[in-house]
């Protein structure tokens, strides 16, 4: 059985075959040599071809090469950059260092005196978009982007992974600066804020757990110490962001953002 007009698939295919011919009217008679019609995410290109109208479907990929004359080159990247590209928030990076020694600053009573230690850490994963970073554990050795994602244990790090660099201002994300912002958060004096709910060992505090893992001997964070980090949406969106893969697509993509 045909739609009929009044039903709501006959009106969108009459609004379409107007389309089409207004789009037919305008290449026939008008000096255009060639129409782009961006629809449904989609990309269409008509041009003539002698007498003939060609209607062709092009990738955003094709149109770049197209209207871009020079090579999208990103450069060397820094070591450890997993994932990098652009999307409604800007460009945005995600980089994986693994489980090992870092060096820590925590602040004392004597601002200029910090407590230094160098406690093993977990993986863990700092991504960047335009000049908002985070950093997220993984409770593996390498970096899988379907595991489970925890808390970093580190204070400064709000629940959803967004860090706070306090009166320091973070460059915008680039392959040039990434490893200065990557710096710029584990070389600042870590303070009282933030530090509950990071450990399993010292929920009230995760720099006790940090201090105690540095005076130890042990090869590696303990992985039951970590606290999984799963973020429920709110305003009608009940996703759970669980994995690397949730999180880089709703904080760095901005999938599912947008309602």
């Amino acid at each position: 059985m045909e739609p009929s007009a009044e039903s709501p698939l006959g009106e969108m295919e009459c609004k379409e075959a107007t389309a089409r011919a207004l789009i037919r009217h305008l290449a026939a008679h008008a000096q255009y040599e060639a129409a782009l019609l961006f629809t449904r995410g989609q990309y269409l290109l008509y041009y003539h071809s002698g007498a003939e109208l060609i209607c062709k479907g092009l990738s955003a990929q094709t149109l770049r090469a197209a209207f871009v004359e020079e090579p999208v080159d990103s450069g060397w990247l820094p070591e450890g950059v997993v994932r990098w590209g652009s999307g409604p928030a800007g460009t945005f990076m995600v980089k994986y260092i693994p489980p090992g020694k870092q060096h820590l600053h925590l602040s004392t009573q004597n601002p200029a005196e910090p407590l230094m230690i160098a406690p093993m850490l977990p993986a863990l994963v700092f991504a960047g978009v335009q000049s908002t970073y985070y950093v997220w554990a993984l409770p593996t050795a390498s970096c899988d982007p379907q595991a489970p994602l925890c808390h970093a244990p580190l204070p400064n790090v709000y629940p959803d992974g967004h860090i706070c660099f306090g009166s320091n201002r973070p460059p915008m994300v680039c392959w040039e600066t990434l490893d200065e912002a990557w710096r710029l958060f584990l070389d600042s004096p870590f303070n009282a804020d933030m530090v509950q709910g990071k450990s399993q060992a010292f929920p009230s505090d995760v720099r006790r757990h940090l201090v105690a893992i540095a005076s130890s001997e042990v090869s590696h964070y303990p992985q039951d110490d970590l606290r999984p980090s799963i973020r429920r949406q709110s305003f009608g969106d009940m996703r759970e962001l669980r994995t690397l893969d949730d999180v880089v697509d709703y904080y760095l993509l901005k999938k599912g953002t947008q309602r």
